[in-house]
């Protein structure tokens, strides 16, 4: 989408010769009223029972169905419909609080919308990823506006010969919603008819479409998708069983989803190119045709690679072969098979199967710590036995710590100098028998 027309008034009078007209005008004027409005007044004339979802149109929300076209958008990736509405307690939209849960970004407005089925993208670069989008306005006053991505607006020179007000660039998504030109917000009658909904029962629909996507927003009431309630952490826990009591079922529950997760991340259609390693392995270079940081796909990760049925068509068998991440440049993998693999199709580069090998090692080492945790109270230090547990203690330091004096003590070989967070957090932490860090990776 190029731009839009800002609303505008015909400031021509009206000749007395007209006159005689005037009612053939007024009632053209009826005629072009809003579609948008039309749809609402249809809805009170024919309601239809929002809890009802056989009878809602396919643009229907997902959550409440509601269904006026001007105000719902569809996700492009889960080709589902959602307006622009919030719970009655408020918080972002239903469209935005799908494109963030589902960590999807591309937005499709409704083809009887003000503005058409435009799929939202960068006029400079294609990009359809709503979060970065943004408009601005042409120098000219015209009221057309421009949609342009953060990035673009931000390291494309050339923009900045057009006529168009950068500095004036707004993002399409403003306090969890879209903006209402975009995308209108229903109005307070829709929102009273449509369905009532909370958060936890949008969360529970989310997670639903995870093994579902066609599960229905009734659905969530199903014996077979009720779920048993978790115990909530706590500041402070009686012993190591009661702390191993909560945390063991909350990190199976983890380890269930990543496991989900993964295992979904199953892509045919790859195109593969074979190479040879300096240690003589075998090396299968290829992109997801989603980006791998979106995959989750980490170095050291394990992956099958297989032959789709037109490469067995071509290869005249099957084959499938196991391999680690080597390494992921620009988003193409690199995956080095095991040794054992020996016979490799290099004759076949299209139409190969990947598929994520889900290993539970880190979620073991976690239940097993649990569980040294809660049947020996010596596994750790008396300190940070009641510290984990939420006990007041002293604080205690460790005397005999060998502090950094010289900047040149906080050095590491190969790596950029510590700033002074960096070595405050350093002299903390030696001195100290049990500390977190958080921060963002390139902080510390």
């Amino acid at each position: 989408m190029e731009g839009k027309d800002e609303d505008h008034v015909d400031s021509n009078p009206v000749n007395g010769e007209e006159e005689e007209d005037e009612g053939d005008d007024v009632e053209d004027d009826e005629e072009s009223v809003d579609s948008s409005l039309l749809d609402e007044d249809d809805e009170e004339e024919n309601p239809i029972d929002p809890y009802d979802e056989s009878t809602l149109p396919e643009y229907a929300c997902r959550y409440c169905g509601i269904h006026d076209p001007a105000a719902v958008a569809k996700c492009v990736e889960s080709k589902k419909w959602f307006c622009n509405g919030s719970n009655y307690n408020g918080g972002g939209s239903h469209l935005v609080n799908h494109l963030v849960r589902s960590r999807y970004h591309q937005v499709q407005l409704h083809p009887n919308s003000p503005l058409g089925d435009t799929v939202l993208e960068c006029y400079n670069c294609a990009s359809k990823n709503a979060f970065v989008l943004g408009f601005v306005p042409a120098s000219s006053g015209t009221g057309v506006v421009v949609l342009l991505c953060r990035v673009c607006v931000e390291t494309v020179p050339a923009l900045k010969d057009m006529e168009w007000e950068l500095s004036q660039w707004h993002p399409l998504v403003q306090d969890r919603k879209f903006l209402p030109w975009l995308v209108k917000v229903p109005s307070d009658k829709q929102q009273l008819r449509a369905r009532d909904t909370t958060q936890a029962q949008l969360n529970k629909l989310e997670e639903l479409w995870k093994t579902d996507p066609d599960a229905r927003f009734s659905d969530i009431d199903r014996p077979d998708v009720l779920e048993e309630e978790m115990q909530p952490t706590l500041l402070q826990y009686e012993d190591g069983y009661h702390y191993q009591n909560i945390l063991a079922p909350l990190v199976k529950l983890e380890a269930d989803y990543d496991k989900q997760i993964k295992e979904s991340l199953s892509e045919d259609r790859i195109s593969v190119r074979w190479e040879k390693s300096l240690t003589g392995k075998n090396v299968a270079s290829f992109a997801f045709h989603r980006h791998a940081t979106e995959s989750r796909i980490m170095v050291g990760d394990e992956l099958r690679l297989k032959l789709g049925e037109g490469a067995q068509f071509l290869y005249g068998k099957p084959w499938e072969g196991v391999g680690y991440v080597k390494d992921i440049i620009d988003g193409e993998v690199e995956l080095e098979l095991r040794q054992s693999t020996v016979h490799i199709p290099d004759s076949v580069s299209e139409d190969f199967v990947v598929e994520y090998i889900w290993k539970s090692t880190s979620f073991d080492r976690m239940q097993n710590a649990l569980k040294t945790f809660a049947i020996d109270d010596t596994s750790v230090t008396g300190y940070i036995y009641h510290k984990l547990l939420g006990h007041q203690v002293e604080e205690q330091r460790i005397a005999t710590a060998k502090l950094p004096i010289k900047d040149e003590d906080f050095t590491v070989p190969g790596l950029p100098p510590l700033n002074e967070i960096q070595k405050e957090a350093v002299l903390n932490v030696i001195q100290r028998p049990l500390s977190l860090i958080q921060g963002p990776p390139v902080s510390f």
